[in-house]
């Protein structure tokens, strides 16, 4: 679990700041909230939290012609005509002084608003081509590997895809599109998933990270298996365990494992918290995404473990 390893490292550095308002949970559970779209479904957290650097998703056309057609999208908000022109730019030369006796950039479009295509030639056959764009505020990146001398169509399924997406303000009126930060993307696809993690500067011992996909099938080992089976990876950590939930609910329609646990390496009672939360359906679908859901609490705050579940509840229980 990359939430695990996370916190473990943080405690065996930093131990707990006991300088840390211990009421910052308790007051995270008592204000207002802001709903976010996550894929095809939306999370409510509390008023302050925002991507920590965009959003990231994985596409797949449902089409048979291109072969290995996944494209890459990025987004990020809050960028200004002018810093988008300075980081196409700084990409284009970086891309160009990469050249080797395996990559170079073959060929660079521009295409309508100063979107820009462009596309690097890494060995024989197989290219990677990407396109640059902005929508209002937020700059987009789609790339997209092809081999066997498909570029043409691949990146054609690129200029499709960026044609599909569109900003997205608001998450309460969701359309029939699989959102991803401040854009969803329209269409039929094969597959589609995505990875958010949410920070806040004024709480920065609380944070959360989603995980969204649609058409991916349940593991075929579950969460509580993984957690406390005999490969569980906290059963390797050389800390303390103490299981503070262990459960089975329900969550927008699904069933849902989830598990809560105190982590701590020493004798000092510094430790951490982390909660872990993941869907299973039988069918996989819009209507019933596999959802990975992580909550990780570090310094003063996870000694307030009654107030720290009390935040999950109201977050985790807000799926929809």
């Amino acid at each position: 679990m990359k939430l695990i390893c996370g916190l473990l490292f943080a405690l065996l550095l930093t131990g707990c700041d006991d300088k840390k308002n211990d009421l910052t949970i308790q007051n995270k559970v008592n204000i207002s909230v802001k709903s976010h779209c996550i894929g095809h479904s939306t999370i409510d957290l509390p008023d302050g939290y925002a991507l920590k650097s965009g959003a990231s998703a994985i596409f797949t056309h449902d089409q048979d012609e291109v072969e290995d057609g996944n494209i890459d999208v990025v987004e990020k908000t809050g960028i200004s005509g002018g810093e988008f022109r300075k980081l196409v730019a700084a990409r284009h030369a970086e891309l160009a002084d990469d050249e080797g006796m395996t990559s170079k950039l073959s060929e660079v479009r521009d295409l309508p608003n100063e979107a820009k295509l462009m596309r690097v030639h890494v060995i024989d056959d197989a290219y990677k081509s990407e396109i640059h764009w902005l929508l209002d505020d937020i700059y987009l990146v789609a790339s997209v590997s092809s081999y066997k001398n498909q570029v043409a169509k691949s990146e054609a399924l690129l200029l499709d895809l960026m044609r599909n997406v569109q900003a997205w303000k608001n998450p309460i009126e969701k359309a029939a599109a699989f959102c991803m930060g401040d854009v969803a993307v329209k269409g039929k696809y094969r597959s589609e998933s995505a990875s958010f993690h949410f920070v806040s500067p004024q709480t920065p011992d609380i944070a959360f990270s989603v995980d969204v996909d649609t058409y991916e099938k349940d593991d075929a080992v579950s969460l509580h298996q993984r957690l406390e089976g005999p490969n569980s990876l906290l059963k390797a950590l050389p800390v303390k365990q103490s299981v503070l939930r262990k459960a089975e609910i329900n969550v927008a329609g699904m069933r849902a494992q989830e598990w809560a646990t105190s982590l701590s390496p020493g004798e000092k009672g510094d430790k951490d918290l982390a909660f872990f939360l993941e869907t299973v359906r039988p069918v996989p679908s819009p209507a019933t995404p596999k959802i990975h859901l992580e909550m990780e609490v570090t310094g003063a705050s996870a000694a307030n473990e009654a107030g720290a579940l009390a935040l999950w509840d109201k977050v985790s229980r807000s799926i929809r």
